[in-house]
């Protein structure tokens, strides 16, 4: 919403995208006004009537205007702004200072609470062959506060809290083996006690310093524990500093954040890894860019990792936005390469039609002394190895898409998205090669993914309806993730009556098949699953908003999932399984 308003607009440069010398050009220009004046302003001289004009005041310069730098802390810091229409009717949306906060400290925040629940009932195998359907039940509660302390006390200090508890139900280990069991998602489904960010903020009129845990979105998105100083060398461009540690790449929990690690022959790594990095950010009206080098330096048993990060976009008028992130690898562990990149472009030639075009790399993004403190230690056995080792096996992705509005308002919205998928191939080290071979090579996989869509957006009754599909399918003899999907979805939605909220529900039908389906699968070096299944879903959701400060959100969705193996050539079709799933957020906001 804001990058339109501000294309379609298109106003002349404000105060905060002029550099200095903009502001010195503009100074000049407006002394040369007053010195050269015209008639009405230049005092006594007569008009056409050659009567005397009596001496008019001349006009007071205007006042410097105060200099404004970036903000680049990824959240709004000004209470000073004025209240828009935009913003009243959403939930989570920054306060304005009154009379009694502006002299003193404005706090805001919010608390949510969130609860999942998701069941499976199946049926039996056979005489002694257990369940088909999951063992163990999934749940959790969560509860996020989230805290903005500003101008504290009237001063330049400001502060943020972003933390979490999530509490996971614990089933009983099997006596048998050693590891206990973890069912949820998330880093390694235990109880997770996260702190996203704390931080102490302090503004100075051209230097911003920030300490405590917090993210530098601008570099590559690095999570630290340090201190980061943002210095504006002019209205348009800020350097960037940070030093610290750097937690564990996706801990969930302080109780991961910093524990033990390993090096590759399984010893210990310590717990500690140093982390900094040096930057630009340069914005104007239309465009942003930011570049900048990282390092992560493990203290022990692995040499640095130093990579570059650059991110960006730029507004070409109302009709095209171009886009990109990109970190490349310079030194480290896994050697030099392509890490990240994510590139595209929007183009919207009128208002009733956009195009646009994307390609994205993601590449193994991580300290080899912190993969390996979850990774499973080398058997010495003849087995293939595949949690002992991580290398670089990049996903690529390109996608293009239309859409277009028809009818009178844009009522109908018409989309088509094609998608070509590619990861390379990949060598499994085996533990002893003296029975199987050293590795296990596993080919690349290609596919493509198609998906089309069409929705009223103001049907019969007020109903939002619509209706997509999607198609994905193999190039070559092996799919994209081994497997061919297509998928259909029918969904309606509508707002309340009392204009509080409003609900959607969807149904929807899924068939996957295996690559090496239809036939037998003997051979699990050059078989990858030979199975066909479907699944049948339907779901509801309901948004709303009880007063100003309280929002909630339902969910609940039913499934049937089947399953029709060939491992012996005679397809064999195992019991249904039947899902559950609900889910309950309620927030409040201060």
């Amino acid at each position: 919403m804001l990058l339109l308003g501000l294309a379609a607009s298109t106003p002349a440069t404000p105060a905060f995208a002029q550099s200095d010398d903009d502001e010195d050009e503009t100074a000049d220009d407006e002394g040369a006004d007053d010195e050269g004046g015209d008639d009405e302003d230049s005092g006594d001289e007569g008009d056409e009537d050659g009567e005397a004009k009596k001496p008019t005041k001349k006009a007071k310069p205007e006042k410097e205007e105060p200099f404004v730098k970036q903000n680049l802390s990824g959240h709004d810091l000004g209470t000073t702004k004025k209240a828009s229409v935009f913003e009243k009717d959403r939930f989570f949306v920054d306060k304005v200072d009154s009379g009694k906060t502006e002299k003193g400290t404005l706090i805001q925040g919010s608390l949510s609470s969130s609860s999942l629940l998701f069941t499976e009932r199946g049926g039996s195998y056979g005489d002694m062959l257990g369940d088909n359907s999951a063992k163990f039940s999934r749940m959790f509660t969560e509860l996020r506060l989230q805290t903005d302390f500003r101008h504290i006390k009237g001063g330049r200090w400001e502060a943020r809290v972003d933390a979490r508890a999530r509490v996971v139900n614990t089933p009983e280990n099997n006596p048998d083996t050693a590891d206990p069991n973890h069912i949820q998602s998330g880093f390694n489904g235990t109880n997770e006690y996260d702190i996203r960010e704390m931080w102490l903020f302090r503004s100075g009129k051209r230097s911003d310093i920030f300490f405590g845990r917090q993210f530098v979105a601008d570099l590559g998105g690095v999570k630290f524990d340090g201190l980061r100083v943002d210095y504006a060398s002019s209205r348009k461009l800020t350097l960037i500093g940070f030093a610290g540690l750097y937690p564990l790449r996706g801990s969930r929990s302080i109780t991961t954040d910093y524990q033990e690690l390993k090096a590759d022959d399984g010893t210990s790594a310590g717990k500690l890894v140093g982390t900094g990095g040096f930057g630009g950010a340069y914005r104007t009206v239309n465009s942003y860019g930011a570049i900048g080098g990282v390092v992560l330096a493990p203290l022990s048993s692995e040499q640095p990792r130093v990579f570059v990060t650059s991110t960006g976009y730029l507004r070409r008028g109302a009709a095209l936005d171009l886009y990109h992130f990109a970190l490349v690898d310079l030194y480290g562990s896994q050697g030099a390469g392509l890490t990240n990149l994510s590139a595209g472009a929007n183009y919207k030639p009128s208002p009733r039609l956009r195009l646009t075009a994307s390609v994205n790399r993601v590449d193994v993004d991580t300290l080899a002394v912190q993969a390996n403190a979850f990774l499973t230690d080398p058997d010495k056995f003849p087995v293939v190895q595949n949690e002992t080792y991580f290398r670089r096996l990049a996903t690529n992705v390109g996608r293009v898409g239309v859409s277009a509005g028809l009818g009178q308002f844009q009522r109908f919205e018409v989309s088509v998205q094609a998608a070509y998928r590619y990861r390379p191939g990949v060598s499994i080290p085996v533990a002893d090669g003296t029975v199987m071979p050293a590795s296990i090579n596993l080919q690349g996989n290609k596919g493509v993914d198609l998906f089309a869509s069409i929705v009223d957006r103001r049907s019969f009754k007020d109903l939002r309806l619509g209706i997509d599909g999607s198609r994905s399918f193999g190039v070559g003899a092996v799919a994209f993730n081994r497997s061919e999907i297509l998928a259909v979805r029918a969904f309606a939605g509508r707002e309340l009556k009392n204009g509080h909220g409003e609900w959607e529900g969807e149904v929807s039908y899924a068939t996957t098949k295996d690559s090496a389906s239809g036939f037998d699968c003997m051979n699990i070096y050059t078989c990858y699953g030979s199975s066909t299944g479907s699944i049948l879903a339907a779901a509801g959701n309901l948004y709303y908003r009880f007063n100003r400060d309280w929002f909630a959100v339902g969910s609940l969705a039913l499934s049937q999932q089947s399953l029709t193996s060939y491992g012996k050539g005679t397809p064999v079709a195992d019991p249904s399984v039947i899902g559950v799933m609900g889910y309950f957020r309620a927030s409040y906001r201060f």
